[in-house]
């Protein structure tokens, strides 16, 4: 991984004066992108100030006061500076964050110069920082909220039918003993030429307390290659470009290796909570992310008999490279309209207005962006965060072609090697409401989308909540129905079934892939196929927190475990775990409301291994 040129810490006195705008902001000469932008409003007070400039720049014009940072109640900040591995993206963190409601005016000094002599003019402008933090149990989050979906369908759809649904041949492997709460899956169409490996995660809705949620990978018989119990739920279960497996699970991703041991864990920064839904690597090693920004608002000023003490939910969007500084965010608050959301009530005590779920890097190097509460997919430049098109929702821009229906609550855009794109359509606003993988062909000139391919079952299948679609490279498409059942099915071009399968009533999946050549063979996995566990402590989610936190660790062996808190100068404040713990991974809560604000340490010992993590509460 490329290393920064140069790192600078500065502490600003008050020798910039400054000087209020007269004009609207214009981005200077040689800037490509900005952000926050000028005038946001509900910025993190953590947040970075991100400039990326056309070419790279001259690392050795970059002096001491160039940059600076002034909030209206506290003065100027002390900033490291950073420039990102395409040598081009400048990184301005505050070292303390600032006060909720703060302006905070951004001045940029002339003097830095690009690789090739071009000089950035100075610049100022200001944007204001969130005005109230919301505690996470004071909402749902999205992806609580569509679970929430799917259980109220599967109560609904179970209290009308009279009778459970029955399935033949279950299939229960010949050549491991499966764990009792491990759910059985039931193949309803197998052809033995669609040889694959199948990768999903269950929910359980079904209330029988049979089933544990389980990471599971899967031949095309349905035999599992390799299960993990987990203690709670997990979306996103995939294989990622460079060979390594994420999923999400209690807050974050996390990142295992080849023989599915966890290495790494993957989270939003600046106090943005880690969406569930998607997770993109790059070819570039860096990572793309959906994040949800929580805001309470006024409502009654959006609309009539707004909730005056709303939670509303924001999208963002963050890149980070490989040292995990943000190189890019984009935010839903300075782009989309409350009122851009679609069958919502908008006087709601909490209001999700964009739920984000699924991300996706184009062919061109922009970013596509799935919005099921907006009915929309949209296309944002990466380069300069501007939106390039909108389609579907209230704010389509697209004519659709063969395709009187269009789509509706909508999941996994993709943009696949033929240079269309697929979407599973959950078609929750369909008249009769049914879902449907579909695949367009844009026309990104002249705004149209052809429907060239479809499947939809006979008889319909509806999944009002979660699911997707991937095309595989035999041409075949895989489709994950979400909150309903069956759960997965492959099919050909032609429309022809070659392969589908179910879990037990009830029990769904968030997505499913798929992966054409077999990663591993029964015969070569031994009857535990619960891989070894690593030793390990993950980063406390949330970070910075106030004034409770989750903190994750992962045990390799059977030993007597601490894992203890300290503050500054190295006196125990806490002990959260003091005794023997069977290898595993594990979790526990963090409570500091006794404790003053500042920087805290949790030191994790086991088995004669100890790893120490860096806390920051802030109140």
């Amino acid at each position: 991984m490329k290393k920064y040129l140069l790192v600078f810490v500065f502490l600003i006195q008050c020798s910039i004066p400054f000087i209020a705008d007269a004009n609207p902001f214009s981005l200077p000469e040689h800037i490509r992108y900005l952000s926050p932008l000028p005038n946001s409003r509900y910025v993190a007070t953590t947040s970075p100030v991100i400039v990326r400039l056309d070419e790279k720049v001259d690392a050795k014009t970059i002096q001491a006061g160039m940059v600076s940072l002034r909030g209206s109640s506290g003065g100027y900040r002390e900033v490291t500076i950073k420039i990102s591995d395409d040598q081009r993206t400048l990184i301005v963190v505050p070292v303390q964050p600032f006060s909720n409601g703060e302006e905070v005016t951004v001045m940029f000094s002339s003097g830095v110069l690009t690789a090739s002599g071009g000089n950035i003019e100075s610049f100022h402008y200001s944007f204001t920082v969130t005005s109230i933090s919301v505690p996470r149990e004071k909402y749902a989050s999205g992806i609580d909220l569509e679970i929430a979906e799917a259980a109220a369908f599967y109560a609904a759809s179970k209290k009308a039918r009279s009778n459970p649904i029955q399935y033949d041949n279950q299939n229960i492997s010949s050549w491991v003993t499966l764990p009792k709460d491990f759910p059985s899956t039931t193949i309803l169409k197998e052809d033995r030429q669609t040889a694959g490996t199948l990768y999903l995660s269950n929910l359980d809705y079904s209330n029988t307390g049979l089933y544990s949620p389980y990471l599971m990978v899967l031949d095309q018989s349905c035999n599992p290659l390799f299960f993990r119990k987990m203690e709670s739920n997990c979306f996103d279960f995939k294989p990622q470009p460079n060979g390594d497996y994420t999923y999400w699970n209690q807050g974050m991703f996390w990142g295992m290796d080849s023989t599915f041991t966890v290495k790494d864990s993957y989270l939003c920064m600046n106090g943005i909570s880690t969406d569930a839904h998607d997770l993109q690597f790059l070819p570039n090693g860096h990572v793309l992310y959906l994040g949800m920004d929580v805001q309470q608002l006024d409502m009654s000023t959006i609309v009539p008999d707004g909730n005056r003490e709303a939670i509303v939910l924001g999208l963002v969007i963050q890149e980070m490279d490989g040292e995990n500084n943000i190189v890019f965010q984009w935010r839903s608050w300075d782009h989309f309209n409350i009122t851009d959301a679609t069958y919502l009530d908008l006087t709601a005590a909490t209001i999700d207005y964009v739920h984000a779920n699924a991300i996706e890097l184009d062919a061109d190097g922009n970013i596509l962006l799935s919005s099921r509460h907006l009915d929309e997919i949209t296309k944002i430049n990466r380069e300069t965060g501007e939106i390039i098109w909108r389609m579907g929702g209230k704010n389509n821009q697209f004519t659709f072609t063969n395709d009187s229906s269009g789509f509706s609550r909508q999941h996994a855009i993709r943009r696949i090697a033929n240079g269309n794109v697929t979407l599973y359509d959950n078609g929750n606003y369909h008249t009769p409401q049914y879902s449907r993988a579909v695949e367009y062909q844009l026309d990104e000139v002249n705004k149209t989308a052809t429907l060239v391919w479809q499947y939809r079952n006979t008889p319909d299948y509806y999944g009002p909540a979660m699911g997707n679609v991937q095309r595989l490279h035999n041409g075949n498409t895989l489709i994950n129905w979400g909150a309903t059942n069956p759960s997965v099915t492959e099919v050909t071009t032609d429309g022809t079934k070659v392969f589908e399968m179910t879990l037990p009533e009830g029990v769904y999946s968030y997505r499913a892939y798929k992966t054409e050549k077999a990663i591993l063979q029964p015969s070569s996995v031994s009857a535990n196929i619960e891989l070894p566990y690593t030793f390990s402590l993950q980063q406390n989610y949330p970070n910075p927190f106030n004034p409770t936190t989750t903190i994750s660790y992962q045990l390799s062996a059977f030993s007597f475990t601490t894992l203890k808190i300290y503050d500054a100068i190295g006196r125990e404040v806490s002990t959260l775990v003091n005794e023997e713990k069977d290898a595993g991974t594990y979790s526990v809560q963090f409570n500091g409301a006794k404790l003053s604000s500042g920087i805290y340490f949790a030191k994790l010992t086991s088995d004669g291994k100890t790893q120490i993590r860096k806390l920051l509460l802030m109140k």
